[in-house]
């Protein structure tokens, strides 16, 4: 193991403000394991260590001190110890961002010292440099932030390179606070920030605009700036949705308490925002009222049953309800006993490619991504959606989850696509970034009609979100979740796309029964027309849209959780739910797998047919 040792002068640390920093390191140094690489970008980079040692000289300190420690590509635990105690660990986050770690007084000792960064077992390509020793705490300067109206919203401070600033924020209780990241309940607060060059971003989710502000802070100097977000993106008649949430408070994982969680929410401007800690009824009601953000949105007590053979959100749950038993592994058995749960009205199939326990709901002997056919088929009539976009666990193909569906789909499973976040974090990953439109009324986010969306998730309509919002008609009058029939020879399709100014769609694509019958490259144009002749048999019609990845910090898509390449090239996405063709007019949707197994009983001919219908055919 190839380890870095530095001498450095001895220096006195007292009470005294003036100490001088003392740079442990000051270079930016690769970590990892030699000869591996865990991502393309570090691929024919000699790593320079597998962990960090420091060695110096130094007398006790009487007061506290701060080690600061700027990070990259942080995704699994890298301890920090000194003089073979604990400070802390790196933080886990893949953004660029200064980490400070407390040194209690007394820590260092007369004489050597000896700091180290401890590699995790697993690969994980970091970069950290420099390393400060400083008896200076944040502050220095202040940064008054004003949005207008009194918004909740996220608030992201950079440097000028654009790493994460650590920050102080107040009024404190009132705001879920992260090293560079604020959520604010009434778009007001003071960050306490060391004298720098500094870009301040200003947000509230996917339908408002992303505000930009550099601002320049001399020791001592207060500044106040005003951002005025605008709503960028129409969803009348849609309720934004984040159907899968998780609080350290109830989960026992993430960073996110149940006070934070409520800020996240609001500033993400999720409408209805449903409770799924692991095994466990939360109730938002009460601190929702408690951060004063109740008026913001609808709180609805859902659970992420989690399982050795999968995981799923059941949705809404009555309050005080038993929780279902996560020991049951045959889902013939497990998914009667979810939909029994008093008030249960939607259960969803949670990022069903993830290995968990061994287990890969698709994947492995369980399902054929060519035929849908899954050996718990008998119980998938139990599910209403499947996640095909979760932002916390992003695929390395984003559109593997979505041919996944389409297997289901023309087996004859009649199971919706959903997007959601599955965030535990305040800001690691984005609350709402992946998100579900559910249609129903919108004029009342703390009252929406709870009705109307649990239809809509039993009729599929329903739109995912990913940084844009697609929605597709046929003829003028057939529209998401609608059956299309009486149809003429020549079919009119449209498509509306809509994304904020700081996400754009450069690719649109139409599937029937999965199968790409329609791409075009865009740049501009929000609505879009096809005309395609009516199939020889029925199917469905999905659009699907995608477009660049964010990667700046106030919004960045996140990498894959589980990746299948060591390439990653990030991208935003919307899509619709299908518009069933009724091509034969007899006003009913016949699956690829009705059709192939009609043909068949009948000895007639799937020729002609599509490639879903021959691929039903064959597995027949």
């Amino acid at each position: 193991m190839r380890t870095f040792c530095i001498l450095l002068a001895c220096v006195a640390f007292d009470a005294s403000l003036s100490a001088q920093d003392v740079v442990l390191e000051s270079k930016r140094l690769h970590l990892g394991k030699p000869g591996q690489f865990e991502w393309s970008i570090y691929e024919g980079h000699a790593v320079d260590a597998e962990r960090l040692e420091r060695r110096f000289e130094a007398q006790k300190n009487v007061r506290e001190l701060f080690l600061r420690i700027w990070q990259k590509d942080v995704k699994l635990g890298w301890p920090v110890f000194l003089n073979d105690k604990k400070l802390g660990s790196l933080t886990t986050a893949e953004t660029p961002l200064e980490c400070i770690l407390k040194v209690p007084a007394g820590m260092l000792k007369d004489g050597e010292n000896v700091l180290r960064i401890e590699a995790p077992p697993a690969l994980d390509d970091i970069e950290v440099g420099p390393v400060v020793l400083t008896s200076q705490d944040i502050g220095g300067a202040q940064i008054k932030v004003v949005v207008a109206n009194e918004m909740p919203c996220r608030i992201t401070l950079t440097r000028a390179d654009g790493t994460l600033q650590p920050l102080k924020a107040e009024p404190a209780g009132k705001v879920a606070a992260r090293t560079g990241v604020v959520y604010a309940s009434n778009g007001r607060v003071t960050l306490s920030v060391p004298p720098d060059d500094y870009v301040l971003h200003a947000g509230r989710g996917f339908e408002w605009s992303a505000e930009r502000q550099t601002i320049s802070l001399k020791a001592g100097e207060v500044k106040e700036t005003k951002f005025e977000l605008k709503r960028e993106v129409d969803t009348s008649g849609w309720i934004a949705v984040d159907s899968h949430i998780h609080t350290l408070t109830h989960s026992g994982h993430g960073d996110a308490t149940i006070d934070e969680r409520m800020l996240t929410i609001a500033g993400e401007g999720i409408e209805l925002a449903i409770s799924t800690d692991h095994n466990h009824h939360t109730d938002y009601g009460p601190a929702a009222a408690r951060m004063d953000v109740a008026r913001h949105f609808t709180p609805v007590i859902g659970n992420e049953v989690t399982t050795k053979h999968g995981h799923f959100n059941a949705f809404p749950v009555q309050n005080g309800a038993k929780v279902v038993d996560p020991n049951e592994q045959d889902w013939s058995l497990l998914l009667p006993a979810i939909r029994a749960t008093p008030g249960v009205e939607v259960i969803t199939l949670n990022h069903p490619r993830d290995l968990h326990s061994g287990f890969v709901p698709l994947g492995g002997v369980m399902f054929n991504p060519q035929t849908g056919k899954h050996r718990h088929a008998g119980a998938l009539s139990g599910l209403n959606a499947i996640e095909v976009i979760t932002s916390e666990a992003m695929q390395s193909d984003i559109e593997l989850l979505y041919r996944d569906w389409f297997a289901l789909l023309n087996r004859g499973h009649r199971i919706f696509a959903v997007g959601s976040s599955d965030s535990h974090d305040v800001n690691r990953f984005i609350l709402g970034q992946g998100r579900t439109y559910a249609m129903a009324k919108d004029d009342d986010p703390a009252a929406v009609n709870l009705g109307e969306v649990w239809r809509s998730y039993h009729e599929g309509r329903l739109l995912v979100s990913l940084g844009l919002l697609v929605t597709m008609t046929v003829d003028g009058r057939f529209g998401i979740g609608d059956t299309a029939t009486g149809l003429g020879d020549t079919l009119k399709v449209e498509c509306v796309i809509q994304s904020p100014s700081w996400t754009r769609a450069d690719r649109l694509q139409i599937f029937a029964n999965g199968h790409l019958v329609h791409e075009r490259t865009i740049s501009d144009e929000k609505r879009l027309t096809w005309s395609m002749p009516k199939p020889l048999h029925d199917v469905h019609l999905v659009a699907i849209a995608t477009g660049p990845g964010v990667t700046e910090p106030f919004w960045e898509i996140p990498r894959p959780y589980q990746p299948s390449s060591k390439t990653f090239t990030p991208r935003v996405i919307g899509s619709t739910n299908p518009i069933w063709i009724d091509a034969d007019s007899d006003g009913r949707f016949q699956s690829a797998y009705e059709i192939a197994k009609k043909l068949i009983e009948q000895g007639g001919s799937i020729e002609k047919h599509d490639a879903a219908v021959k691929a039903q055919g064959a597995g027949l």
